[in-house]
């Protein structure tokens, strides 16, 4: 189990829902064992030895603990984004299971969840099993994976940012609304509680900082790094994930990828990141207008142009004389 790997999509990695430790580690140990070029998704089959080595759990207590996960796991909604509208939808992660007495159990997967656990040609998460075998807390299982997310395994950088809002962090972490309610609660009992256990048990550590707008805390940044005192398990299967942008949509992605096959995958990805579907079809007429009559020299450029005129729109929308098609029309010409 030690090198493992656990890879989801990054849909999966930050949807909303509450599971027990147990239960997410039983999930994580489950996908691990996806082949992603089989045909179609197995029924993969989760031993009592399994669940004793990953668990610590008596065999005794095999069938009493797994009939009460089956039921977590079977019950569970999981709000994500559809792959190809970018819809919030719900889905059950898995549509059955079976329990072998104290032998073994045999999960079969919810036909919407494939997608998120099988196509990982980009925007997916990994890591090993083994670094979340030994967390006891569902926030520390929750937020490693989230940060794993913006810190790879094999991360050349120092130290990676995530910033989200409070109040996206509690959806994504399940926390119910009743529950530390108060920020020094949920610092106290949360964060710092997942920080100190991540630091001491996985090969990540952070650092967070709470920010404020006017004199509400409402966001909350972490500081992500590899853990120098935790020996890192090595694994020549690891995947070299693509850290997308924020507000990254997959369908603009991939329109602008197969129009204007020119374009490095960076910047289609920023592209993707801060224009809308109707936005990306406006900027890619606009450059093909301009192809024709030779104004694009460097097509890169030239929808950075766009992106910058875009962006001086928002801070002259005042401004009358800018109409609605001003930023596109203009593409690179006044850069």
């Amino acid at each position: 189990m030690a090198n493992t790997l656990v890879v989801k999509r990054n849909e999966i990695i930050e949807g909303k829902y509450s599971l027990s430790a147990a239960a997410q580690k039983v999930a994580a140990a489950i996908i691990a064992q996806v082949n992603p070029e089989a045909e179609e998704l197995p029924k993969i089959v989760f031993t009592a030895k399994e669940a004793m080595e990953l668990l610590g759990m008596s065999k005794q207590y095999f069938y009493r603990e797994m009939d009460k996960i089956t039921d977590e796991l079977g019950q569970i909604l999981i709000r994500h984004k559809k792959l190809d509208t970018n819809e919030l939808t719900k889905s059950n992660f898995f549509l059955r299971s079976r329990l072998e007495g104290d032998k073994s159990v045999t999960f079969e997967f919810h036909p919407d969840i494939e997608p998120y656990i099988r196509d990982f040609r980009k925007n997916f998460t990994q890591y090993q099993l083994a670094q979340i075998k030994n967390l006891t807390s569902r926030y520390s299982i929750r937020l490693y994976e989230i940060l794993r997310r913006y810190h790879p395994i094999r991360c050349e950088r120092v130290t990676s940012y995530y910033e989200l809002s409070i109040k996206e962090l509690r959806e994504t972490l399940g926390i119910a609304p009743s529950k530390h309610t108060r920020t020094n609660n949920l610092r106290q009992h949360v964060l710092n509680k997942a920080q100190k256990e991540i630091a001491e048990k996985t090969d990540l550590k952070f650092t967070f900082d709470l920010l404020r707008n006017g004199r509400k805390i409402d966001r909350i940044k972490f500081n992500i790094s590899h853990n120098a005192h935790f020996e890192q398990v090595e694994n020549e299967h690891v995947l070299e994930p693509e850290i997308l942008p924020d507000g990254y949509d997959e369908a603009v992605a991939a329109m602008l990828a197969s129009a204007v096959p020119e374009l490095p995958r960076d910047i289609v990805n920023l592209l993707a990141s801060r224009l809308d579907a109707v936005a990306a079809s406006q900027a890619f007429l606009s450059y093909t207008k301009a192809k024709q009559v030779g104004k694009v020299k460097d097509p890169a450029a030239y929808f950075l142009g766009i992106l910058k005129h875009q962006e001086q729109q928002a801070k002259n929308s005042h401004n009358p004389d800018m109409d609605d098609m001003s930023w596109v029309e203009r593409g690179f010409n006044e850069l």
